[in-house]
């Protein structure tokens, strides 16, 4: 089976220094792919390399066996490649119906018109209001999307992304500033989205990346340092070493929980 994404060799360097070096790495269909490793790893060049908000220097990005690697992000965006942010990206005076049904809009070509609430083109809104419920966010579709949390926030943008009609959603950092209760949230509505959507997840939070991911890869100093099942790299002594260094590697993934 072609790979829906597929990395080969791919580089990212500024000048002498080269923060991701010749990474291959290949995601299926369907699945559940994290991103992780310790500071300075390389996973945000990689992910932005990936979206296409940076250039690569080397190697090529394919996706659904099409080279993607010298298209802008708009157009990787056109082609099923959709990202999130580390920081919300949302009209916040237009309600939180009005922030979908603009996405919904994009997709069927209909002129975006501010003067004009996205309320009225009817067959819209109700796509609109079926994303809204499949992110638990159909009570407040009529409130201003400021006053939603930060959670709520991040919930409404999985909305804008579904009502995309993506093949492979890039989350970046997508729990980071939630409570235990927001992130219990967001994790439970990701367990919850399509079999057939394809994830990418970057994410510092280990419990959610072990309760997310099919495989995991691990960058250290911009290289794959280990990828495979969550149970294998649980249990990859240089993976711990990486994160903790030898001291603190019996600590390490011991449970779900033990580290941040």
């Amino acid at each position: 089976m072609t790979p829906l994404l597929e990395l080969e060799g791919l580089t990212r360097s500024y000048g002498s220094v080269t923060a991701v070096d010749k990474v291959d790495l290949s995601i299926r269909k369907g699945e559940r792919h994290a991103l992780i490793g310790p500071n300075g790893a390389g996973k945000s060049t990689l992910f932005a390399t990936v979206a296409g908000t940076l250039r690569a220097t080397g190697g090529r990005i394919l996706l659904a066996g099409q080279d993607v690697t010298a298209l802008p992000e708009p157009e990787r965006a056109r082609r099923g490649m959709v990202r999130t942010y580390q920081h919300s990206s949302l009209f916040l005076d237009c309600t939180v119906l009005d922030n979908v049904a603009l996405a919904v809009q994009r997709v069927h070509r209909v002129a975006h018109r501010f003067h004009r609430p996205a309320r009225r083109f009817r067959a819209l809104e109700a796509e609109a209001h079926r994303h809204l419920e499949s992110v638990g966010l159909a009570g407040r579709a009529g409130e201003k999307a400021a006053s939603l949390s930060h959670g709520e926030r991040r919930q409404l943008e999985v909305a804008m992304v579904l009502a995309t009609g993506p093949s492979l959603v890039m989350f970046d950092e997508p729990t980071a500033g939630m409570s235990a209760a927001e992130t219990e949230r967001f994790t439970a509505l990701l367990e919850r989205l399509p079999e057939s959507l394809t994830v990418l997840i970057v994410e510092h939070d280990l419990d959610v990346v072990f309760r997310l991911a099919d495989r995991v890869t691990v960058l250290h100093l911009g290289r794959v340092l280990a990828s495979g099942a969550p149970e294998a790299i649980r249990a990859d002594e240089k993976v711990q070493r990486a994160y903790l260094g030898a001291a603190r590697t019996e600590d390490l993934f011991t449970d779900a929980g033990g580290a941040r």
